[in-house]
């Protein structure tokens, strides 16, 4: 699992900072329409991790941008991002996964 925190551009498709969990193992049968309930996921585990890691990071699920082995979270437009970085570095080192910074989203939208 690689962890990607991206910028907003051009090149993201967001208009806020993306948090992304890239070669996540997938429960067998997983749809991006059914929630990921497996506990011993890498989905459930970044999924979870992002959430509960601080209180103060306003984000939110990309649906749309979510695909086999791929998760994505957009950062509110009003979080600091002393704070993104932090959290996106305290998410990673929960995970015990590399943090990358820059590039672009693996999936884009059509």
């Amino acid at each position: 699992m690689i962890i990607r925190l991206t910028e907003p551009s051009s090149n993201n498709s967001a208009n806020n900072w993306l948090l992304q969990a890239e070669g996540l193992r997938d429960p067998a049968g997983w749809t991006r329409f059914v929630p990921c309930h497996s506990a011993d996921s890498d989905r459930f585990r970044f999924d979870a991790t992002v959430r509960e890691t601080d209180p103060r990071v306003n984000l939110g699920h990309r649906k749309n941008l979510l695909d086999e082995g791929l998760s994505v979270f957009e950062y509110a437009w009003n979080v600091p991002e002393d704070v993104i970085l932090e959290h996106a570095m305290k998410v990673a080192d929960a995970l015990g996964a590399e943090l990358v910074l820059g590039g672009r989203c693996t999936r884009q939208v059509a």
